[in-house]
């Protein structure tokens, strides 16, 4: 009995490996899928709205920065290098913005919690970008209050407080893409969901389901068989 539980729960522990692989694989294929649309435009995005629900898709909007309420996002690590995430709302139609993950830069080695220099164009601006996730929740440090020489440094920023830092609706969070500017760098790492470790796990658990298959075979059948035969 024990031989045929330990066989059932590493067989179905397997299964399970590659099921999650099979998930993975589908949510890359959804991930590329989305990629591949035609990207979200100022007039497609009042018209439907939900669309901003469609994690991963391009998007391209014009707008102005609201500069005085960016937020330096701390501890974001890119490259091995400790830096800061610049995040700014960017209002593409009268009382609509979008929090724009506008790139990275690093932090200043004298001071940890002195914020470098980004540029901001002022006027009419074009961003193209990818639709976001919620921002990933990082271990809270004390924030610092924007003054007139310092900007705001946090260790999160949820959809709740990007709508309490602006007067207009949050439509959805943008990661910026394209070249390097505004004293940003942009080379995001690629997103990418791989089902070869859990293909692996899948392997070792049916691997294990045999071994014990086998080793009560030879115990219980092959062996006393064996001693069986000898003695007569």
């Amino acid at each position: 009995m024990a031989a045929v539980l330990g066989v059932a729960i590493t067989f179905r522990l397997g299964i399970w490996q590659l099921s999650r692989a099979e998930d993975k694989l589908a949510l890359q294929a959804q991930i590329e899928a989305q990629a591949q649309q035609a990207p979200l435009n100022a007039a497609q995005a009042l018209a439907h709205p939900e669309r901003w629900a469609q994690v991963h898709s391009p998007v391209v909007l014009q707008g102005q920065w609201l500069p005085d309420k960016t937020v330096y996002l701390d501890n974001r690590n890119h490259h091995g290098q400790a830096g800061f995430w610049v995040m700014t709302p960017l209002r593409w139609s009268p009382g609509q913005v979008v929090w724009v993950q506008r790139g990275w830069v690093q932090r200043d080695s004298r001071d940890a919690l002195k914020a470098p220099e980004v540029q901001t164009p002022g006027g009419e601006v074009q961003v193209a970008g990818r639709i976001a996730a919620p921002l990933s929740h990082m271990v809270e440090l004390a924030s610092t209050e924007p003054t007139a020489n310092q900007p705001r440094i946090q260790a999160n920023l949820d959809l709740a407080q990007m709508q309490a830092l602006v007067n207009d609706n949050v439509s959805a969070v943008v990661i910026q893409t394209g070249q390097d500017s505004d004293g940003l760098r942009r080379d995001w790492p690629v997103i990418a969901q791989s089902a070869d470790k859990n293909n692996g796990y899948a392997f070792q658990w049916f691997a294990l389901s045999a071994l014990i298959a086998g080793l009560y075979l030879w115990f219980q059948w092959i062996q006393p068989t064996r001693h069986a035969r000898q003695h007569h």
